[in-house]
This record gives structure tokens, sequence and C-alpha cells, in this order.
């Protein structure tokens, strides 16, 4: 009743003043229109005039109203009452003209309520969330818009396509709902707790014991290396076109020269290890060797770093997939990709930031897989345990005050005396953490490692020393005595005491899983998919592939190494040392349930070493980097006051950029970064087609790889649900890490900057094209038969655009029939 009458109040006495189809409303006239538009133009259908906008809204609430409030007095339940409420509030928004954003509240208050009926409210609540809050923020950025006086901004029409297709997104679900609701669908859940088992029934109750484990073979050494070749030889083709410094090259490759010449650079806004390699690059092939300050000096080095990501995707893939056809699936849309193509062949630090933060994940998922059956020294507390743990601590107090005192004194500053304190606090903790560490190391994880490097674990008593404990991927743990006998604490709180006899000692069933354990400290996990066995030393044993439980160092010193530096080449590579403790934390909170673990051993990785590991390891090679800036003369207090003006340029930055994007335009793609255009035919007025020529490279990614992650990413996050699936997981984790802090960014950002995504969206791709294949029985099956032919696609969507990509020359007409999207084109 209160919409009906806001209805006709709003007809009768504010058709002058609000005469518009909408008002920054996304609702179904704002599936095709621009907002803003007069809703008094004829509705026209085959040249047929039907009458104006506004008497089609009036009429479709009507219709509306009366087909909900009939079916309310057919059942006159409580629930239908809710239901009809919702959906009346819900259909005013969508169907009626002159509608503002604000008027979606009522439906999305109202929608709540209902989660404890059908599951389809829950999803559609997430829906309205997502589409009312960007309704929200699309309206801001009207005002912002419109009283700024922004140039080159329509704002009847500022985000395009998004606009359009979260308009439909929210006509659809009203409709659905509405078409549930009319249909005579009463069943409801009593308890939205219901509703959850079921969602929990449908996952499984075990994760596949062979996931990430997989031999990686001479012919996958072979193809990886062929993949990187493959791309060297793609990219380095015509580097030194065009011959000039291109977009932030003259920022980059001026850093890199200025290096060479041992002067303080003018590009201090990031961190120095792009530039370090830039110069590297530069050495060799530019600068002071004897080709000059050429282009393929400043870009030679990225081609590799770029090259190596194909190839170290296509091992990640291979974990993932289990798979060598799908794995080179993933390299071949690597290689195909525009995006990857650019950014290889410029001088800027995105390619670097890539290719570690890639590294950063597979190192953490090799871990994350290893850690699995993992064997802890000392884990009882002694004495003597105690003792050596607060020693170790309070000498590394007394080493962490001289360290801090000399790095603040040592050597001139050239920036002020103002963070001293702050850097002397930062060496002081820097230290300490590193005490703590070893003190982790003596008293328990670092005998287990060495008893395992060493040889001296007996598979029926454990260590020849010390007490340990042998924890397992489903969170249950093994203690061994001196004796041999041991406890056995099952993931479900039960504890047992054993004498140590190599017999079975209970079987435990859950559903579909199976854990048989043994006395001398091995359990088998037995799935419907596989088994595996989890041994004392640490080793997981698949009938086809090994772990060594021993190698989970050489993983974590990998990751140290390669997070040190992608934080020495930019700072949002940050964000993946929140993907990685983000995860272990999940792992680890796994312990506080009495129920078998589905995402990995939860004692299997230390948070505590972790993080203080790659945060050790990492403040080095970040300090390091550093090692120029030091050479000329300044000290470490000048570096830390450094960082402090590295945060405020880009903190108070006020910039424009024709090509400047924000984080919800990337990944619909619509906006690219061009790196450089050329119009060789400036004289026209207007183009001819046939004029010659435009030159442009465009980080345009491949349409066909890019637009596929919309589906693909999602389905990864159901199926790592599902499936507990790990591997799934991180790359879901790790793409929204990566994506969301920009939301809140303080300065202008461009499509590069989700850049490091793109290989989480390959991989999901490659995922998905697994599946489908698996969905055909034949070779001939049209699931299978699809796979191939997308492949095709995405091989020549690379070679249809590699005119835009690489700056060829090419008509007016051809370079136009490659800008599918208007706002490609600026």
């Amino acid at each position: 009743i209160a919409n009906l009458s806001w209805l006709y109040a709003r007809y009768a006495y504010g058709s002058g003043v609000y005469a518009y189809n909408t008002v920054n409303a996304f609702n179904l006239y704002a599936i095709k229109q621009a907002f803003w538009q007069s809703d008094l133009v004829p509705v026209v259908v085959f040249g047929q005039d039907l009458g104006p906008m506004v008497a089609w809204g009036i009429g479709l609430v009507l219709v509306a109203s009366v087909l909900l409030v009939g079916r309310y007095l057919q059942t006159r339940s409580d629930r239908a009452f809710l239901e009809v409420a919702c959906l009346l509030a819900f259909g005013f928004f969508l169907l009626a003209t002159r509608m503002h954003e604000r008027y979606i509240y009522g439906a999305f208050l109202l929608i709540f309520p209902l989660f404890g009926f059908a599951r389809r409210y829950c999803w559609s609540a997430l829906i309205l969330s997502f589409t009312m809050l960007s309704n929200l923020v699309y309206s801001y950025i009207y005002v912002d818009a419109v009283t700024g006086k922004l140039p080159g901004v329509d704002a009847t029409h500022m985000w395009g396509s998004a606009s359009n297709l979260l308009s439909l997104l929210n006509v659809t679900t009203f409709f659905v709902l509405g078409f549930q609701f009319l249909g005579g669908e009463i069943r409801a859940l009593d308890r939205i707790d219901d509703e959850l088992r079921l969602l929990g029934a449908r996952a499984r109750g075990w994760f596949d014991p062979r996931e990430g484990i997989v031999p990686i073979t001479r012919i996958d050494w072979l193809l990886a290396l062929c993949f990187t070749l493959a791309s060297f030889a793609v990219c380095i083709a015509w580097i030194t076109s065009p011959a000039d410094k291109v977009f932030d090259e003259i920022y980059y490759a001026r850093a890199g020269a200025e290096y060479l010449a041992g002067k303080d650079i003018y590009e201090f806004t990031h961190p120095p290890l792009t530039k370090l390699i830039i110069a590297f690059s530069m050495l060799l092939f530019g600068g002071l060797s004897p080709l000059g300050d050429s282009a393929l000096g400043w870009r030679f080095l990225n081609v590799v770093i770029g090259a190596l990501s194909v190839g170290l995707l296509y091992l990640f893939a291979k974990r993932l997939t289990r798979s060598t056809w799908f794995a080179g699936a993933a390299a071949v849309m690597l290689l195909c990709d525009g995006f990857h193509f650019v950014q290889s062949r410029i001088a800027t630090p995105e390619i670097t930031v890539a290719f570690f933060s890639l590294l950063v994940l597979y190192a953490f998922y090799e871990l994350w897989t290893v850690s699995g059956a993992r064997r802890v020294a000392q884990t009882l507390w002694s004495g003597r345990t105690t003792r050596t743990y607060l020693t170790l601590l309070g000498v590394g107090a007394i080493v962490a005050v001289i360290v801090a005192k000399l790095a603040v004194t040592l050597g001139p500053r050239t920036k002020g005396d103002e963070l001293i304190g702050v850097a002397g606090v930062i060496v002081f903790l820097y230290v300490e953490l590193g005490f703590y560490l070893v003190a982790r190391w003596a008293t328990s994880s670092g005998r287990a490692y060495l008893d395992a490097l060493f040889g001296r674990v007996d598979d029926r008593t454990g260590s020849l020393g010390d007490p340990f404990v042998v924890s397992y991927a489903d969170g249950s743990r093994y203690a061994y005595a001196a004796d041999g006998a041991g406890t056995l604490m099952l993931s479900d709180g039960t504890v047992i005491a054993v004498a140590g006899r190599d017999e079975a000692l209970i079987v435990a069933q859950d559903a579909d899983l199976t854990r048989r354990y043994r006395l001398d400290g091995r359990m088998e996990y037995q799935t419907p998919v596989a088994s595996a066995t989890y041994e004392p030393n640490g080793d997981i044993v698949l009938p086809d592939a090994r772990t060594r439980g021993a190698s989970a160092w050489g993983w974590l010193a990998l990751l140290a190494v390669a997070s040190g530096a992608l934080a020495a080449s930019k700072w949002n590579g940050l964000f993946d040392f929140f993907v990685v403790w983000v995860c272990a934390l999940g792992v680890a909170l796994q312990r506080l349930r009495a129920r078998p673990a589905l995402f990995g051993n939860p004692f299997g990785l230390p948070l505590d070493v972790l993080a203080g590991t790659m945060l050790v390891v990492a403040g080095a090679i970040y300090t390091l980097s550093y090692v120029p800036f030091f050479l000329l003369g300044h000290n470490f207090v000048d570096m830390v006051t450094l960082q402090r003006e590295m945060y405020h340029y880009h903190a108070t930055l006020v910039a424009t950029h024709p090509y400047a994007s924000v984080w919800w335009q990337w990944p619909i793609l619509e906006r690219p970064i061009s790196y450089f255009y050329s119009d060789f035919a400036p004289y026209h007025t207007t183009h001819v087609a046939t004029d010659c020529c435009v030159a442009e490279i465009l980080a345009l990614p491949n349409p066909f790889v890019w637009w596929l992650g919309l589906v693909s990413v999602p389905l990864v996050g159901i199926l790592a649900w599902r499936e507990r699936n790990r591997g799934y997981a991180l790359l879901v984790i790790a793409y929204f890490f990566q994506w969301l802090p920009w939301i809140g960014s303080p300065r202008i950002a461009f499509e590069y900057h989700f850049y490091p995504n793109l290989a989480i969206i390959v991989l999901s791709n490659a995922i998905l094209l697994q599946r489908l294949w698996a969905m055909g029985k034949t070779a001939q099956a049209p699931q299978r038969l699809a796979v191939f032919g997308y492949l095709a696609v995405v091989v020549w969507g690379f070679i249809f655009f590699y005119p835009v990509l690489a700056g060829v020359h090419i008509p007016w007409d051809q370079w136009h029939a490659r800008m599918w999207i208007d706002r490609w084109i600026i």
C-alpha cells in the first residue's frame, strides 16, 4: 500500500521535476539506456508507438502488485506475507521509472528475515548487498563528477557496460524470486542452521590425499623449458620498437642509467629491486655496454622474467591439475595473452612483481602440501628447554640493543634525525625476532630436521634421542616416548595410550573416509578416490608419488626469499604476505574443532615460524636492495626516512591520466592502458578507412582468457569448498587479496595493478577446462571439442590483437576493428 501510494504521489506531483527513466538507479531501465533520460519518450516495438515509458512503468508495477498480492491471498501464511512485502518493494524499485538508488533499501531490509525459509533468499541477499553497495558508490562518484565538473566524464553513463550488467543482475534476481514465489513452492526449512547443514552435506567430509602430489617428470621439465623459450622468442622479436622510452620507462630506464653512473636516482617512489634488474640489463646490453643506451638494454631482462613466468606457471598448473595436458594448456594461455606479452616488453616493475607473486604462491603451496605429516621434536617443555629458550631471548635482547645503536649511528645522515627512534625500534624488533626463531629452532623443529637429515629416525620407535610428536594431515598426533611407547591423540579429541607394537591400533570410519592408525606412527588415509600413507619421518606416500617431509625447509626458504624479492620490487607485493598468513592461520584454526582437518595439517605450519622467517629474510633482502643508496653516503635512518617519503608521495598524489581506471573496471576489461600510440595521418580531420598508419602498444589481455576468468575464478572458489581443495582455495584468496585492497587506494590506479591476477585467471581457466573435458566420454564429445576450440580461439585472439600489442603500423580501419569496446579508445 505504501509503495502504491508513493507511486501515485510521485507521478501526480513530481512529473515536472523528475521526468527521467532512472536517477542513477540500477533497475530495468538502466539495462540498456543511460541514466537521466526522459521517461516521456514512447516505447516503440516494430515501429509501433506503444505509449510513453512512464505509463509502462506504472502498468508493470500494478501488474506485479496484483500477481504478488493474489498469491499471498491464496496462502495467507507468515512466510508469504514476508515474501510478498519484499517482492513488492523490490518490484517497485525495478519496474517504475524515476527511481533513485536509495529506493531499493526496503527490499534489502526485508530479504534478511527470509533467510530461514529458502536458500534462494540467501544468495539473493548477497547479490542485493553487492549491487546496492555498487549503486551507492556510483552515486557518490556521480556527485564528485558533477560538483567537480570533471572533464571528459559523461555523468549520465560513467561506468559504461558495468552499470548495465549490474542492472541486469538486479532484474534477473527479481524475476527468479518472483517466478518461484508465484510457482507455488511453499516448502520451507525450519531454521537457517538446517540450510547450513544441507550446504555442508553437499561438501566432502574428506580431502583428496593426492592433491599437489604428482611427479614432475623429465618431460615436464622439458615442456616447461620449451614454453619458457617460446615466450622468450615471441617477446624478444622487434623488442627495440619503439626505440624511445615509452610510458614509465622514462623513470625506470632513467633509474637504471643513474645506478650505473653512481648517482642518486630520481625515481624513489618504489623499492629498488626492479630498477636494479633494469640497471643490470642495461649493463649487459645498454648503458655501459658497446651497444649504448638502447631499448634492448632497458627491456631484455624483463623479457627473461616474463619467459620464466610461463615455465613457472606450467609447474604450478601441473601440481594443481595433475595433468601434463592441462598444465600445457595453462602455459599456452599465458603465452598467448597480450597483457603478458606487453608487460614482458616494457621496462617497468609489473612483470617482476607478477613473477615473484606467482613464485610466492607456488612455494607456499608446495610447503602447505609437504607439511601434511610433520615431526615436531621436543614439544613437551622441560626445564632444560625452558632455560634454553629464555636464555636465547635474553641474549637476543642485548644483541638487539647493540645492533640498533650501531644502525642509527654508523654513517652520515643526509635526511635529518627525526626518525632515529623509529629506526632503532625497527632494528631492535628485527634482531629479537631473529633470536626468537633461533630459540624455536633449538627447542623444536630444528631437532626434528636434523634427525631426519642424518637418518636418526627408526620407523618403529622414532627418534633415538628425545621424545617427539608426529602430526598428521587430519589433525591427529602421535607422541613418542624414549622407550618406543606413545600416546595417540585423535582429531576428535580421543587420547589413547599405546605400548609400541607394530599392528593396527584403531580404525576411524567417517562416511566415505577411513583412517587407520598404526603403533609405529604411520597413518593411512583412505577416501573413495585415493589413499595415502603418512610416515613418521614426515613423508607422504602414494602409489605413484612420494613427498619428502624434510623438503619443507627448502620450500620455506624459497618462500621467504621470494617474499623478500617481491617486497623489494613494489609495495603491493605485500598483499601476498597476507595471503600466506591468512591461509596458514585458517589451517591452524582447524585444531579448535574436534573433527578431522580438511584443509591441511593444523600442526604442520607453525604460524609464528612461517611469518617470522618471511619477515626476517624479507627484511634482509629489502635492506640489501638499498646497498647502492648506502654507497652514496646515506645510512639506515635515511633509508627509513625514505620509506616515509615514499608513502607520503602515494598517499597525497593528486593526478589524472586518460587511461586511469578503478578496481571494478579491471576484471571486465573496460579500460586497458595504452603505453604508446602514434597516428601517422594527422592532417585528416576525419579518418579515411585506408589511412596509413596507426601504431599502438595497448596492454590488452587476451579477451578470451580474461573474460573466462569471470566464470572460472568463482567456479574454483566453489570447488575449493566442496572438494576441500587447498590449491583452489589459495588461488581464490590470492585473487581477492591482490585485487580488493585497491578499493582504498588514495592514488590513481591502472589496469596493470590487476596484472598479478592474470596467472590466477589462467590457472582457474585450466581447472575449468579440465572439468569440462572430464564431462566428455570420447575424444569427439562436444565438451572435449569445446576445449580444443577454446584453445584455438585463444591462439587466434593473440594473433588477431598482435598488431595493437606490438606497435605494428596498420591502416586505421584495421586498428579500429580491434577496438571492440569504445572505452578502449581515449
